[in-house]
């Protein structure tokens, strides 16, 4: 298994110049990677893997492969229309369902340290893979309710969370 936590750049830059480790920059600058005017920084796999490797994603050695490259765009662009419908508040099962498709290539599973705190790892040997991973990883920090133990104790005040929030919140605490 490889525990995979995305490592940082500087915030909100759309081509890294390091590893990114903040959840939330990671997904706007793979986002980011198609500006305003069309350009894509990824639309190539001689493209994309340099970008891949300055976001910290991707090792020196690897390679994508042509499929692996097609699943990255499918990837950054359900990433990119789960942004949109997050920021509108409208809901589009296709969006997510795209996205949650497109994560499942990082073959999550949960690890429990010795001293019973668990994270997230990649199961898979796969550099690609690994980096889905990471992605997926940096979603669920950024997005997951039950991260609010960061943010003081319990769910903030007035906030509905799911039952299954309030469970991570007080298993993250024992």
């Amino acid at each position: 298994m490889t525990d995979h936590t995305p490592s940082v750049a500087p915030d909100g830059d759309p081509a890294p110049v390091g590893p990114i480790s903040n959840s939330g920059a990671l997904l706007r600058s793979l986002a980011e990677t198609v500006t305003v005017d069309g350009t894509d920084q990824l639309a190539t796999r001689e493209k994309a893997v340099p970008w891949l490797r300055a976001a910290g994603l991707l090792p020196d050695d690897a390679v994508l492969s042509g499929s692996e490259h097609g699943a990255l765009l499918r990837l950054r662009d359900a990433l990119r229309d789960t942004m949109a419908v997050r920021a509108s508040f409208q809901p589009d099962p296709d969006a997510v369902a795209r996205l949650t498709r497109a994560l499942a290539d990082g073959r999550l599973v949960v690890t429990v340290q010795p001293d019973g705190k668990s994270a997230l790892a990649s199961s898979a040997r796969a550099p690609y893979s690994n980096a889905v991973a990471a992605i997926a990883i940096a979603v669920a920090n950024a997005w997951l309710p039950a991260r609010l133990g960061n943010r003081g104790p319990g769910p903030r005040a007035g906030m509905s969370a799911p039952r299954s929030c309030f469970y991570a919140w007080v298993c993250e605490r024992a």
